[in-house]
């Protein structure tokens, strides 16, 4: 599962590429929770272009009833991506990025549960985590359009403390992911879990365990705990 993570490094690379317009007025993210918007990067099979917007974090399937009778789902699992019918469509048509700095998982201990930070080991490199997207049209005319990170099997790392985690799309497979045009067997092979020794972990401070906390320190080490690989 992916239900919390943050959003503080430079996009430049991404809008470079893409060649998309910067976006303006963007402010760090500490704690980005469920419900709330999400920057996705995305090609728009309706205009046939790549761009990027702000969709709900909570998938709601265009086929559904709308998101008061559908509770939407932040994440959805890569083993049932061309299964289930909503996932399915959006795999094929609506695939997303959702860049990222790092994520919170939640260790269970006799005191409460404790969250910790997973991040790149390269300080500055922004990650993208693979996600589908769509949009729900209401009968009044409303419009919600809503996307959901794909989670994998956790890593090595990861899976001390949880058994899911984002699926994290290689820089050098971002044109690939967004290419309206790919083959998607080829990428059902991207939807595997980050390598351990590609990422590192500490410990935060609880506070982060409420979504109204929001700024720098969420992401510090809790208390004088330094980071280390495999330190738990």
């Amino acid at each position: 599962m992916c239900g919390r993570f943050s959003l503080t490094g430079s996009l430049a690379w991404l809008i470079g590429l893409l060649q998309l317009e910067p976006i303006e007025n963007f402010q760090p993210r500490y704690n980005i929770s469920p419900g709330q918007p999400l920057l996705v990067f995305f090609h728009d099979p309706d205009r046939n272009v790549k761009r990027y917007d702000f969709q709900a974090w909570g998938f709601i399937p265009y086929f559904s009833k709308g998101p008061k009778e559908f509770k939407p789902m932040i994440n959805a699992r890569c083993e049932s991506i061309t299964e289930k019918p909503g996932f399915k469509k959006a795999f094929e048509f609506r695939r997303c990025l959702i860049p990222a700095s790092g994520f919170y998982e939640w260790q269970k201990t006799a005191s409460g549960k404790q969250p910790w930070y997973f991040s790149p080991v390269e300080k500055d490199e922004t990650w993208y985590f693979a996600g589908i997207w769509d949009i729900w049209h209401g009968a009044g005319g409303e419009q919600v359009n809503s996307c959901a990170v794909i989670t994998t099997s956790a890593n090595e790392l990861v899976g001390r403390i949880h058994k899911r985690m984002p699926v994290i799309i290689h820089a050098r497979n971002v044109l690939q992911w967004l290419d309206s045009e790919a083959d998607l067997s080829d990428l059902l092979k991207l939807l595997r879990p980050m390598t351990a020794a590609e990422m590192r972990s500490w410990r935060v401070d609880s506070r982060v365990n409420s979504p109204v906390f929001e700024d720098p320190s969420c992401i510090r080490p809790a208390g004088d705990f330094q980071p280390t690989l495999f330190d738990f």
